[in-house]
């Protein structure tokens, strides 16, 4: 009776091993070609970025030593100033009060012919005035 009882422990153990190891072979079948595939993906996109940056890296080299080479009266570079949070220096008066305020509305428009530009300036850039010219 004991020998009965160890026969199907052992049988018992040898189906559960082999279902493991079957159900091991199948995933790896499985998973093994999606890794595979995935990682040569991975590549190929590496490739083609790190081609990318190589040629983008070599345009920005040539535009430079195209700039190096032009002549210095080429160059238009105005010096304008840094930035808007740039501090006022101290030798420069404040503006009057009474400019651009409600009482003098007319010091609140920019200077210059009245046009109907935010109606139609979208078509070509223009100022066009209500008689159809562009000025």
């Amino acid at each position: 009776m004991e020998a009965d009882g160890r026969i199907k422990a052992y049988k018992f153990v040898a189906y559960a091993a082999v279902t493991f190891s079957v159900v091991a072979v199948l995933s790896v079948v499985v998973t093994l070609p999606m890794v595979y595939n995935y990682v040569s993906h991975v590549r190929r996109q590496m490739h083609h970025e790190i081609s990318f940056c190589k040629g983008s890296a070599k345009d920005i080299y040539t535009e430079v030593h195209h700039m190096k080479n032009m002549p210095q009266g080429a160059h238009n570079r105005t010096a304008r100033q840094s930035g808007y949070g740039a501090e006022v220096p101290p030798d420069l008066p404040e503006p009057p009060a009474s400019l651009a305020s409600p009482e003098n509305p007319e010091l609140l428009e920019p200077p210059g012919e009245k046009g109907i530009c935010p109606k139609y300036c979208a078509i070509d850039g223009g100022v066009f005035f209500e008689d159809g010219t562009r000025r």
